[in-house]
């Protein structure tokens, strides 16, 4: 028979992004944010503490004497560097705690004053928290070139010459096409989702790029909780980006290229009008 109760399974949340900085500037800026956090870690560290002692004090003690019988034992530098060891890996999983429970926290703070929506239909400065299926691009990935000889490679089971053509062309195109989207989302990652785009800090991800390449296969929704920044208007996706009266208004140059990359990713699908773009906070799956 089963004894564990089922109503106290809970969802494990994998999170594969987190900026810490945002999170800990929301949480400054509520009466019982990081001190809640901070008494929350304290009460498990203290507890946990108090367990590792216990568990070190039964530990090996006493000098490597050989007496006359040959008997020897270990002296206390072997437990002095075991406990340093255990410290930093203690005091490294703590930082992960704290970081991980403060994301809890700081969600729960902002719904208690009905700051956080579940939905993309909101105005810019608004925090969301959506739950969706989504593409993930990695522009540095896109725009490795796998080089001729490789896509001979990946076809040579085909003896179409005009084929074989073709596709290097293909991913020629897919190269230049990955190359200009790291030119002009640099170090990001994007997620397209229902009526989002979020951009991404690649430094801000718990995968490396092998790991990031497995989520394109993925089926599982994705949550993301993150900041409207602005909202995708059909002006922002005119293709006639260099006009006239723009060239005449130094100051509207400077929109020049954030209007075509957005432009850019409208074309291959990515964007549409009214999208939002969202700087995320924490991205996760549960």
């Amino acid at each position: 028979m089963n004894k564990h109760n089922h109503k106290n399974v809970k969802h494990i949340k994998e999170y594969i992004y987190l900026d810490n900085i945002e999170v800990n500037s929301i949480l400054a800026q509520f009466e019982d944010g990081i001190p809640k956090v901070i008494e929350e870690i304290k009460q498990s560290t203290e507890t946990n503490a108090v367990e590792t002692a216990h568990k070190m004090s039964n530990g090996v003690s006493g000098g490597v004497n050989f007496g006359a019988k040959g008997e020897f034992n270990f002296n206390g530098e072997y437990e002095a560097n075991n406990s340093d060891t255990n410290s930093e890996m203690y005091q490294e999983a703590i930082s992960t705690v704290y970081h991980d429970y403060a994301v809890n926290i700081m969600t729960k703070e902002l719904d208690d004053v009905n700051l956080l929506k579940t939905t993309t239909k909101q105005p810019e400065g608004a925090f969301v928290q959506l739950t969706s299926s989504f593409n993930i691009i990695d522009p540095m990935i896109i725009s490795s070139n796998i080089g001729d000889e490789m896509v001979s490679f990946l076809l040579s089971f085909n003896t179409n010459n005009d084929d074989l053509s073709n596709a290097k062309e293909g991913f020629n195109l897919i190269t230049n096409f990955g190359k200009l989207l790291n030119n002009l989302f640099p170090n990001s990652i994007l997620l397209s989702t229902n009526n989002a785009l979020t951009i991404a800090e690649k430094d801000n991800f718990r995968m490396n790029e092998s790991q990031l390449k497995s989520l394109v296969l993925a089926n599982r929704k994705i949550t993301i909780l993150g900041k409207i920044e602005s909202i995708i208007s059909e002006n922002d996706l005119n293709s006639d980006l260099i006009s006239e009266g723009l060239l005449n208004n130094p100051v509207a140059l400077t929109t020049l290229m954030p209007k075509f990359s957005f432009f850019l990713l409208s074309s291959f699908g990515l964007i549409k009008k009214d999208d939002r773009l969202v700087k995320p906070i924490a991205i996760y799956f549960e």
